[in-house]
């Protein structure tokens, strides 16, 4: 058997004692939140100057007389009180589209209260005069940003050009490339608009539906 031997230090005996440490593991009071805010929805209205949505939005054409001949009669499409609005809340990244079309189609018409009366707005022939074709100019109108907070800008937006309808084909207002704002609201104003009439149109008041349209690219 092996001896253990003992040293002793000025006659007291060293010993080693171990003490040992408990440890606690404390709840944790913090947490974590998160929270998700997802694209909105690409959309085009009318509205005023005060940022408000017209009920009923109508826009009319310089008034004219009888003729025997063709005639032309002009107007303005989104003005200072109606104007034009587009919001793009994040829904479109690539860009977006705003066009113009008939309400009705290709069936649409000019017509006075009882459709007894009407002519056409998408018809080329004879320069526009056999039956009636309408044309509006966007590039003559203005882009404005509408952002009421935050930024955004007009860059990649552009306005379409001078064109007539004919038959079922809409006519582009406004163009937002892939490098326009990702989400801004803007509104325009000032597009051209022409009509041309027949020659010994029935006296009467006319009128026709447009749609305007936002789509995402």
């Amino acid at each position: 058997m092996k001896k253990l031997g003992l040293i002793l230090v000025g006659a007291a005996v060293l010993v080693g004692a171990s003490i040992g440490i408990s440890s606690q593991v404390l709840a944790i009071n913090n947490t974590n939140l998160t929270q998700v805010i997802n694209p909105g929805v690409l959309t085009t209205d009318i509205r005023d100057g005060s940022n408000v949505p017209v009920a009923n939005p109508a826009f009319a054409l310089g008034a004219t007389t009888f003729s025997f001949g063709c005639q032309t009669t002009t107007g303005t499409l989104g003005t200072a009180s109606q104007r034009i609005y587009v919001e793009n809340p994040g829904a479109a990244d690539s860009g977006w589209t705003t066009s113009i079309a008939a309400t009705d189609g290709t069936s649409a018409l000019w017509a006075n209260s009882g459709a007894t009366q009407t002519f056409d707005f998408n018809d080329p022939a004879g320069s526009g005069c056999t039956a009636g074709q309408l044309s509006l100019d966007p590039s003559a109108g203005t882009v404005v940003i509408g952002c009421d907070v935050g930024t955004c800008t007009t860059t990649g937006i552009t306005k379409g050009s001078n064109a007539a309808f004919n038959g079922a084909t809409a006519i582009t207002l406004l163009n937002a490339a892939a490098s326009s704002d990702n989400s801004g609201r803007w509104y325009f104003t000032g597009t051209g608009i022409s009509q041309k009439i027949p020659a010994a149109q029935s006296v009467d008041s006319y009128s026709i539906n447009l749609t305007v349209t936002t789509t995402a690219l």
